[in-house]
């Protein structure tokens, strides 16, 4: 009676393992078939990246011309990071999802920075004031010129005197010395 429990025991064990190798046998298979579309996933990903990468330079060509040099680098660094062997695909594919993520981000976002401006035929030390992908705006270190940009006609517009307190409010609230609050932003024909 001993030995027939036991054996009935075993049955029940070698039925469950059984089992058990059957779910591994047909996971393994499962497996297998995802590590044959890998390959394939791969060669199609690449020319995607490339895609992409070619949309967002196309974009910030087009894009009003904030921090320009800022983000021709990060194109400039995507375009080389695709040719290296040593970088994963998945490694390339975040950095390019996170490209369009801080681009996305612009257009979300007020920001002040300071640059140079060729005013006149004359450069000049200016901070900018970009209010998401609305507005971008300057105003001379002196306060004594002020303008924004015009992305139609791809130029600098001058704008009224009335406008450098809103530009300079802008700044503030941007650099966070400032509460937000509403701002008067310079329409096409200011002048």
């Amino acid at each position: 009676q001993q030995v027939n429990k036991e054996t009935e025991g075993l049955d029940i064990y070698n039925a469950q393992l059984e089992k058990q190798i059957n779910n591994q046998i047909a996971e393994m298979a499962k497996l297998n078939l995802d590590i044959d579309q890998v390959s394939v996933i791969e060669r199609q990903i690449t020319p995607l990246m490339i895609r992409m990468i070619d949309g967002l330079e196309q974009f910030v060509a087009l894009d009003v011309p904030f921090l320009p040099q800022e983000r021709q680098n990060r194109i400039t660094e995507l375009k080389t990071m695709m040719d290296r062997a040593d970088v994963a695909v998945s490694e390339k594919f975040r950095r390019v999802l996170e490209a369009y993520q801080v681009e996305t981000g612009y257009g979300r976002s007020i920001e002040a920075y300071a640059g140079l401006i060729d005013l006149s035929g004359q450069e000049r030390d200016v901070d900018f004031l970009r209010i998401g992908r609305v507005a971008l705006m300057y105003i001379t270190r002196d306060g004594s010129e002020a303008g924004r940009w015009d992305n139609e006609s791809k130029s600098w517009q001058a704008v009224e005197s009335d406008f450098r307190m809103h530009i300079t409010k802008g700044l503030r609230m941007a650099k966070k010395q400032l509460a937000p609050d509403l701002l008067v932003i310079p329409k096409k024909s200011a002048l």
